[in-house]
């Protein structure tokens, strides 16, 4: 069975659409983290004290043929596909352990 690997980065409090998206799939693991954007238009200084956004990162590791279902519930959940909503980013995954 070929697998694929799901990385999606979201502001933070989008992961729980996110992850509502990804149990509707029938897929119901996957591992969030967090994490500080750093892209040039996300600096902004209020005070001249620095921000930096929080991001929520969502890692899954999925059968390749569920992969475009989950994306298509992730994109109807955050709008992912849009501009400014975050990134997902999909990779084939050479081996799998533990699944």
């Amino acid at each position: 069975m070929n697998y694929q690997s799901l990385i999606a980065i979201m502001d933070q409090g989008e992961s729980n659409k996110a992850i509502e998206a990804v149990n509707k799939s029938g897929q119901h693991s996957g591992t969030l983290l967090k994490g500080r954007g750093s892209g040039l238009h996300e600096k902004q200084k209020i005070l001249s004290v620095a921000l930096e956004p929080e991001k929520d990162i969502l890692l899954l590791v999925t059968p390749e043929e569920k992969a475009e279902e989950i994306v298509g519930h992730i994109d109807d959940a955050i709008k992912i596909r849009e501009p400014g909503n975050g990134v997902l980013v999909g990779m084939r995954v050479n081996r799998v352990h533990g699944i």
